[in-house]
């Protein structure tokens, strides 16, 4: 018996130690070396056990006080550079640092396909544009953009103002100390997107909170839990065991926003009243005779969560930052007054026209874009064939993905990179590599929410320029974080101070 025992014992030592190798080598050996194989192209590398460049990311934020640091020096440190070689598990990550490797990357899309990460956020919004593929995406993107057009933002841009004045002209005085700048603008943004796809939806709730705000959080918990250890090796899929009642809360939470927007679509059914809404368009395509036009309701959930979370969210946090940059850099404040007693103010419904004529404005969204990307990296892609990215060999099942901060941040593309200055963008003689600088992606699958979300930015901004001074809550410290956007650590606060003058 004792000899069983100790054999027994043995064996379970042996497999324990079989079953501790297999993962060093699998999760440690194999991925460093291939990894290190390419510093002979003379490409940077950084190796880290299963989080990998989130690593890298988190210790920038502890050292540097920015998420992104690494990546915005990294031109200083290698100015000829073409990316990083990185990982995320066991798996290579190319991190595209250079814009002919990016302009190659993001015009040959079908060579990839999203990762299994991208199903962290699927739990939410399902397949909607964003996370489609092949012949799904395309016929999507067909329906969507059909209706989705610019001269249909042009007809919404009085729901943009007017939902801006509503939201300022009943901003209580109790808030105009502590601001919370990006997540208050936030919550017009979001009404923006929901007025525009499903009409007026303030009065669904959850819990007392606004759609806005509820899908804000959850967006924010999904993408902190997604970069879990955990989560990274076993999936979406295990935050519904029993054993995590977090993560068991977060599924419910998705579950409910999921079938209220359901219930908001057989309300527009069952009243049969025509608008001329996003929602009315595609509800509309049910009635085509090509099946292949149609869009279900499920699908209209879906394509709805998609532009909610990402309209509200980036379009938000583009606005706060610039109020930032501002605070920072007041001298800029004066020309675009300017700007605005000549165009934005001889309107009283503003036009989209005016808006594009906003060049000052538009500058300094696009500077503060530049600094303050939302997305610093697009969702991570994985190859679906041995191919090159110019000479840069790539293996089926590698991850690849833009470095936007560090494109931004090179010396080579943006003399005195470190500076803040709008006016680079409107000097004449300037010479820019056009995939220098795709704040909102480029190719095929680019931002298809991109012009809504530049109208929104200038008549958002204008409204609140007209209505306040501001200064920046005193001791406050900027610290850049990455939770779904590249965002401030904590809330960003400002201070308001009314205007004599207000529209």
């Amino acid at each position: 018996m004792i000899s069983t025992f100790i054999t027994l014992k043995d064996f379970a030592l042996i497999t324990l130690s079989f079953t501790f190798v297999c993962l060093i080598t699998k999760f440690v050996l194999i991925p460093w070396r291939t990894i290190n194989s390419y510093k002979k192209e003379g490409v940077s590398t950084f190796f880290f056990p299963i989080i990998g460049i989130f690593r890298m990311f988190t210790q920038a934020l502890k050292l540097e006080g920015d998420y992104m640091a690494t990546s915005k020096a990294s031109s200083k440190l290698s100015p000829n550079q073409k990316c990083l070689v990185t990982n995320i598990t066991n798996n290579p990550l190319f991190c595209l640092r250079d814009p002919q490797y990016l302009r190659e990357f993001l015009q040959k899309q079908t060579l990839y396909e999203k990762t299994e990460f991208v199903k962290f956020f699927q739990t939410l919004s399902g397949l909607g544009l964003v996370f489609t593929e092949g012949e799904t995406w395309r016929k999507h993107r067909k329906i969507v953009s059909s209706s989705f057009h610019y001269e249909f933002l042009k007809l919404n841009v009085n729901v943009i103002q007017d939902t801006t004045k509503e939201f300022f002209d009943n901003l209580p005085q109790s808030e105009y100390k502590d601001f919370a700048v990006i997540s208050r603008i936030q919550e017009i943004t979001g009404e923006i997107v929901g007025r525009i796809f499903f009409g007026k939806i303030s009065n669904y709730t959850f819990n007392g909170k606004s759609m806005t705000i509820e899908l804000a959080e959850i967006i924010s918990e999904l993408s902190l839990s997604a970069r879990s250890p955990l989560l990274m090796l076993f999936g979406p899929k295990i935050m519904n065991f029993p054993l995590f009642p977090k993560w068991n809360k977060l599924m419910s939470r998705i579950r409910t926003v999921r079938e209220v927007c359901f219930q908001i679509i057989q309300d527009r059914k069952a009243s049969n009243h025509q608008t001329n809404d996003f929602l009315n368009s595609l509800l509309a395509t049910q009635k085509s005779d090509d099946p292949e036009q149609r869009y279900s309701d499920t699908d209209i959930v879906n394509e709805f969560i998609t532009f909610f979370v990402a309209g509200m969210d980036t379009t938000g946090h583009l606005i706060g930052m610039t109020i930032y940059n501002l605070t920072q850099n007041p001298e800029h404040l004066k020309e675009l007054e300017e700007e605005r007693k000549i165009t934005y103010n001889k309107e009283k419904a503003v036009s989209a026209d005016t808006l594009t004529k906003m060049d000052v404005l538009h500058s300094l969204l696009k500077e503060t874009l530049r600094f303050y990307p939302p997305g610093p990296f697009l969702f991570f892609r994985k190859a679906l064939e041995d191919h090159k990215i110019l000479d840069l060999e790539i293996k089926k099942g590698q991850f690849i993905t833009p470095d936007f901060s560090a494109i931004f941040f090179d010396e080579k593309h943006f003399p005195n990179a470190d500076k803040f200055d709008p006016s680079r963008w409107r000097k004449s003689d300037q010479k820019l590599d056009p995939y220098a600088f795709v704040p909102f992606s480029a190719g095929p699958r680019n931002c298809i929410g991109q012009h809504l979300a530049i109208l929104e930015a200038k008549a958002i901004t204008s409204e609140f320029l007209e209505r306040f001074d501001f200064k920046l809550k005193e001791g406050y410290k900027l610290k850049m974080t990455l939770r779904f956007l590249y965002e401030p650590l904590d809330e960003l606060l400002v201070d308001l101070i009314p205007r004599n003058s207000t529209k």
